[in-house]
């Protein structure tokens, strides 16, 4: 009798054991750099709201803006030790871990946004994208594109290529970037975001490369005077997840979330698209003096730095030349 007590009770506990199982939850901490309404915001609240309601509740997501994980260069070790399940980071930070996303800082590199999502939506995107995989990362989508040019803070004022001599200039803090403001002939000045602020402010830089809608949800627009469209990058961000906790994932799971991150990332494009042109809006309204230099002069200098961004770099020299050669069908 007691033999059959406990065959009944082991049999229970296996039955219970199978049920916990079949109702696995998950978490996830995705983090970034960005305000809290920041196009990085809006792909995360987006991708949130569509997998928990997806997920029945099986997924929870928490999400960490405003540098609380720290800078980018941090958020992302975090992300690869699996500390951070994933978030929104700079497809140029990337570079200082994969050397072929070196080619993505590359100035002048595509003519617009539109050319850039172009490339990098396509095949050649997502081969970019599977390279993360050898460096503790998976690649969900190449995010928004933000269109990066040049705000002064008075008296530093750039009308001309000739303006940008000396200019000390707050650049990402990545070798391509630097290489390519050495090339324009400035003095760049790489640090973390989350310092830029009261470096203009207290005149530590009299510059900084920024997008548009930035300079607004950041406050930028009250520290500087005038916004040069210089346009030297069109700055690419990526959606990564930490592989260890990816490959931990169900393949239904993994779908689930790679769909809700694909559509949350087409919201957040719209939305940062609107946010963009709003930033020049409301920055020339607040007095911020808007300024379209002729671009050749600009381009001439800053490809000058491709050589050396590109030195012993043969993966992101062959994506440079495919690009082109996409560009130009």
């Amino acid at each position: 009798m007691t033999m059959l007590k406990n065959i009944i009770g082991a049999a229970a506990v296996a039955t219970l054991s199978a049920g916990v199982a079949q109702a696995q939850t998950y978490s996830m901490t995705l983090a970034h750099v960005l305000s809290d309404t920041s196009p990085y915001q809006v792909i995360l609240n987006e991708f949130k709201s569509l997998v928990e309601e997806r997920s029945g509740g099986d997924i929870a997501v928490e999400i960490q803006c405003c540098g609380q994980a720290g800078n980018e260069g941090r958020a992302i070790q975090s992300m690869r030790t699996g500390i951070l399940t994933g978030g929104m980071v700079g497809g140029s930070t990337l570079e200082t871990v994969v050397p072929a996303y070196r080619v993505l800082s590359l100035p002048y590199l595509f003519e617009d946004k539109a050319q850039a999502y172009e490339v990098l939506q396509s095949d050649m995107g997502r081969e970019m994208l599977d390279l993360l995989d050898d460096f503790g990362m998976y690649g969900v989508g190449f995010g928004s594109i933000y269109e990066r040019s040049v705000a002064t803070k008075a008296p530093a004022r750039v009308e001309s290529i000739g303006d940008m001599e000396g200019l000390k200039i707050r650049v990402l803090p990545t070798p391509g970037f630097v290489e390519a403001y050495k090339a324009m002939g400035t003095q760049p000045t790489p640090m973390s975001y989350g310092e830029l602020f009261m470096a203009i402010q207290n005149n530590v830089v009299d510059a900084l490369e920024i997008s548009p809608d930035a300079i607004v949800a950041d406050g930028f627009y009250e520290a500087v005077n005038t916004y040069t469209l210089t346009k030297a990058h069109q700055s690419t961000t990526v959606f990564v997840l930490s592989k260890s906790w990816w490959d931990g994932l169900p393949a239904d799971v993994q779908e689930l979330i790679q769909t809700a991150a694909l559509e949350a990332i087409n919201v957040g494009i719209e939305a940062h698209d609107g946010l963009a042109d709003a930033g020049l809006v409301t920055a020339a309204e607040a007095g911020v003096e808007i300024l379209e230099p002729d671009l050749a002069p600009f381009m001439e200098s800053a490809r000058k730095s491709w050589d050396v961004i590109l030195t012993d770099q043969p993966e992101a020299t062959d994506f440079k030349e495919r690009f082109e050669a996409f560009m130009a069908n």
